[in-house]
């Protein structure tokens, strides 16, 4: 019935000590962490790196969001601002799901929906789930016993970098952030991100990493409060949120699911009077501007959400 099945408990939490942008730090208190903002951008599954000082705006921009969801009723992990460049947050075990908010049709929604153009307007919101560990096909190589029982298989990401990515370019194929679209109560189905789903096969499938009521609890508390607090916050600087990127973890102090992470200028695409030509986020940095640019974009966005 299913390709490959993976049990809640084999898929591990990704090591969250040392991100691309970021890194997480023990405090002596176990139920709090110490979030650090690294002077670096990241794009094309880390193929695209620069160093640049953005790690003071990317931690105001975090703060003032956070504590502004906060104020307004979103669970969420953020404690405190500890300096310039870290916050406190409560500890959390991270999900292995990126979640996605959509208001209009844009990135690799376009590449999954041929049918859409750039620019349409969901109402509803669409929502999507996307995997964090990376889906590696067999590799196909000499018929040996071991290639026989080869299947297809999840690791991290940063794993997946070290074994198969040279000088920026993938050496086999890789499928990182797979679309997860589930399928019943006992099995999502994992999807590249980038094709039409009508047009292919799951790559694989896999236990549910949530149960549906906890499902239901993420859209209904986190994901659409957030996106219409957010949305509503921007609209009164005449700014358009086109989509929004969250993360979510069960709080180690009380088991609930929260907004963990961050929300900064890295996790939503902004237009201001929705004109894509106008982004002041970090689609500007993938499509190569000047790293003058790109940082000047990133403190205009912090003077932004002090307004919030």
């Amino acid at each position: 019935m299913v390709d490959d099945i993976l049990s809640r408990s084999t898929i591990e939490t990704k090591n969250r000590e040392s991100g691309k942008t970021k890194s997480i730090e023990s405090l002596e208190d176990p139920m709090l962490v110490r979030v650090r903002t690294k002077d670096a951008l990241t794009a094309n599954d880390a193929a695209i790196k620069a160093d640049l000082p953005v790690a003071v705006d990317k931690t105001s921009q975090n703060v003032e969001v956070m504590s502004y969801l906060r104020e307004h009723g979103v669970p969420v992990a953020f404690v405190s601002r500890n300096d310039a460049t870290t916050f406190i947050a409560r500890k959390c075990q991270m999900l292995p799901i990126e979640f996605v908010v959509r208001r209009r049709a844009f990135g690799s929604y376009l590449k999954r929906h041929h049918y859409a153009t750039s620019g349409d307007i969901f109402d509803p919101l669409v929502q999507e789930m996307f995997h964090k560990y990376a889906v590696v096909p067999p590799l196909g190589r000499a018929k040996t016993l071991a290639a026989i029982f080869e299947v297809t298989r999840q690791i991290p990401e940063q794993r997946a970098r070290e074994l198969y990515m040279e000088n920026g370019h993938w050496t086999h194929q890789v499928f990182t952030d797979p679309l997860i679209l589930p399928v019943n109560e006992t099995t999502w189905a994992l999807y590249p991100a980038k094709r039409p789903v009508i047009d292919d096969e799951p790559l694989m499938h896999i236990f549910p990493l949530l149960k549906p009521h906890e499902l239901k609890h993420i859209t209904e508390k986190i994901m659409l409060p957030t996106f219409a607090l957010l949305e509503k916050a921007w609209a009164k600087v005449k700014v358009s949120l086109i989509d929004l990127k969250l993360e979510v973890g069960y709080c180690k102090k009380t088991k609930e699911l929260i907004l963990a992470d961050v929300i900064d200028n890295d996790s939503w695409r902004i237009w201001p009077h929705g004109d894509s030509k106008q982004q002041l986020d970090k689609q500007s940095f993938r499509d190569g501007e000047e790293l003058t640019e790109v940082q000047r974009k990133y403190r205009i966005v912090t003077e932004y959400v002090k307004k919030f």
